[in-house]
């Protein structure tokens, strides 16, 4: 088989000091392929360039490794599997151009070689309206959220009288934003609905920030209810790989360090039964525990996500994330954690998980999947 991964996210990286051994022999070609610049002279290996290494050390398959460059029809013909790391929300976002999305799927549809992940899957989690209505009507726990059409010349007059009627019904003075397709903190802010109605200039200027962002499938300016809770208590990712469980991760984002230029501000925290003592005390900040009734409690949640997203013939995704995070309103002395989001390429955050080796995790599951399709 002949295999290739596309990769040159130059993010969600890991430093060379925490490499684990496999990785430390890595060419310097392939490193320079997809490296995060850190400032200051220091780079970072972004998990997509040190997955395909492991790839090529490991699987007895012939594994190429291709960039944006080699995003053509013709180059994509010559394997039997391509791997996308790099896939075409990326590539739009990274060229600034909605055309380079156009492409891209074109080719997916067009090629002879089997795409992973599938476009079904891609576009589903791409239309978080749509997936979280999908979630919602399967009752799974989700985010209530109305969502206006990202257009030229949006009317901001109506937007706000409608968002002063939902936050009404939803009994709430703050709500976020955030642009669908979106992805890392790009357009997220937490708003005071009584400034807006006293000022609407700020939430003006941002409408007409978000119409000139890059368009793809269907654009729209999502509004939920702001949950304060999400930023006190750790939102859990979970990780499945091929449809199982693998492992998960606590995150805190400060809000203030979303969509800016330079990195999140973000507090880790990890599962009882996954916790390692050693090596998190040789982090610069030692995580704290995420109780374990709970993580058991949301992989039950998982399970039926894993269960209602998309398939195609390659059945179950590589790899998935699911997100949770807190904590929605009910009757309940404890409220419930929600499915905040999914992901179909996420960040792994190898720096902060190196008690599990996620690069080989997910070089593991590739090569799984790989030969489920031989």
């Amino acid at each position: 088989m002949n295999i290739a991964i596309v990769i040159g996210i130059k993010t969600d990286s890991i430093s060379p000091d925490r490499f684990p051994e496999w990785l430390q022999d890595i060419p310097q070609s392939l490193y320079n392929k997809s490296k995060e610049n850190w400032g200051n002279g220091d780079y970072g290996l972004a998990s997509d360039a040190g997955i395909a290494y492991y790839l090529q050390k490991f699987s007895k398959h012939n594994i190429s490794i291709l960039t944006k460059k080699d995003i053509q029809l013709k180059e994509f013909n010559k394997y039997d599997v391509i791997i996308g790391l790099y896939d075409p929300y990326y590539y739009a976002n990274d060229t600034n151009n909605p055309n380079s999305y156009k492409k891209y799927n074109q080719i997916i549809q067009q090629t002879s070689a089997i795409f992973l992940q599938p476009l079904s899957l891609q576009k589903f989690v791409l239309n978080k309206k749509l997936y979280t209505d999908t979630l919602q009507q399967h009752k799974i726990p989700v985010v209530e959220t109305i969502s206006f059409s990202i257009r030229n010349n949006m009317n901001v007059d109506t937007m706000i009288q409608k968002i002063n009627k939902q936050c009404l019904l939803w009994e709430c003075q703050s709500f976020i934003t955030k642009p669908q397709p979106g992805g890392f903190g790009i357009g997220f802010k937490k708003w005071d609905l009584q400034k807006i109605n006293k000022n609407k200039q700020s939430f003006s200027s941002y409408v007409k920030s978000i119409q000139s962002q890059v368009r793809i499938e269907k654009p729209l300016l999502l509004i939920q209810k702001f949950v304060p809770e999400f930023e006190r208590f750790y939102e859990v990712r979970t990780y499945w790989l091929n449809g199982k469980y693998s492992h998960s991760i606590g995150t805190i984002i400060d809000p203030n360090s979303l969509g800016t230029s330079g990195f999140e501000e973000v507090k880790f925290a990890y599962p009882e039964n996954e916790y390692d003592e050693d090596i998190f005390n040789t982090y610069d900040d030692v995580p704290e525990i995420i109780e374990q009734k709970l993580v058991n409690r949301l992989k039950k949640i998982g399970k039926q996500v894993c269960q209602i997203i998309p398939k195609d013939k390659t059945k179950e995704p590589f790899l998935l994330r699911i997100d949770f995070g807190c904590c929605l309103d009910n009757q309940k002395i404890c409220r419930d954690y929600f499915v905040n989001e999914i992901e179909y390429v996420p960040n792994l955050f190898p720096e902060y998980s190196t008690h599990k080796d996620v690069l080989k995790l997910v070089g593991n599951s590739i090569i799984k999947k790989i030969n489920d399709i031989v």
